[in-house]
């Protein structure tokens, strides 16, 4: 099984508007309220690819009933622990008139560090031999910046892989327990090693293989519409999608990841674990709403990848 962990978890409601104007009123938009976090965002599309999948969530008890109902209708085993109060609210406003989308992303509320302690020993609990998790998102105020190290520890020590995808602190953190597989974006990569602009491939490709020395196994750089950087061993790769009509790019990190665990589930070599996992991100693009793929175009898509040593 693959189990993805929602430490920061989120309501998010969408708004679907054609020019907006700032100072006016929006009358009749049509919205949509879905519970989300990339850890959701992640066993969604493990989910529709069609590997067994759950998610380990810190939820509030006030949404807990809307995040149960919406984890099971998507095919996805809950394990979810209970916290006071109500998850926070993000806003996003897409408007296809001038092909822009706006992100409101609120803070959630501090939570005591017993929580963080209690919820470790919840996560401890589901970690079986064999399994693989996903640790990505932000950490919830109060909690401390090395929970993710905690995180993959436990992971280590019950033959457990784990894939750590965050930012700032935490993933320097998270780092230092030589997770199996590290997924950063350019601008975590840059902030990570303290570079003010990494430019050009060659330069990220050695500024990342420094975690391969670090010794993670596995280290995909996420850079967007140019695809991705892949390390592993003595390989380097350049992988680039392929050329499609872009819809909404967000989430796309989060279904590269999906991919990669899958392809990792399924024992793909490492090029066809790189082409899944541009797949996954290219079809979520086209596509509204996080989590969002389909397995057909998927298959498809992964034919179109291109694959260049560096």
């Amino acid at each position: 099984m693959i189990v993805c962990t929602l430490f920061n978890p989120a309501v998010d409601v969408i708004y679907r508007a054609d020019g907006f104007e700032h100072g006016t009123t929006l009358l009749d938009t049509p919205s949509s309220v879905i519970p989300s976090g990339k850890g959701l965002n992640v066993a969604r599309v493990i989910a529709t690819l069609g590997e067994e999948t759950a998610v380990a969530g810190l939820i509030p008890q006030n949404d807990m009933r809307k995040f149960t109902t919406f984890i099971e209708d998507c095919r996805i085993t809950p394990f979810l622990y209970e916290v006071e109060g109500n998850a926070r609210v993000n806003i996003t406003l897409h408007d296809k008139q001038r092909n822009c989308v706006t992100h409101i992303n609120s803070a959630s509320a501090p939570l005591p560090v017993r929580i963080q302690d209690e919820f470790l020993q919840f996560v401890d609990k589901h970690i079986q031999n064999g399994s693989s998790w996903c640790f990505s998102g932000s950490i919830p105020p109060g909690f401390h910046n090395d929970v993710y190290l905690h995180a993959i520890n436990m992971c280590k020590d019950k033959g457990a892989n784990a894939l750590l995808d965050t930012r700032g602190i935490a993933l320097k953190m998270g780092a230092r327990a030589r997770p199996q597989i590290l997924k950063p974006n350019q601008n975590e990569l840059q902030e990570f090693f303290g570079e003010k602009e990494i430019k050009g491939v060659h330069h990220l490709a050695l500024c990342a293989k420094r975690f391969i020395d670090m010794g993670i196994a596995y280290v995909f750089v996420s850079l967007g519409v140019d695809g991705m950087i892949a390390i592993h061993g003595n390989d380097c790769l350049l992988c680039s999608p392929p050329d499609v009509k872009t819809v909404d790019t967000v989430g796309c990190g989060d279904a590269l990841a999906a991919g990669i665990l899958v392809a990792q589930r399924r024992n793909f070599s490492f090029i066809e674990t790189c082409r899944l996992a541009i797949a996954c991100g290219t079809s979520k693009s086209m596509h509204e709403g996080p989590g969002i793929v389909t397995r057909d175009e998927v298959w498809q898509l992964m034919e179109d990848v291109k694959i260049t040593a560096i």
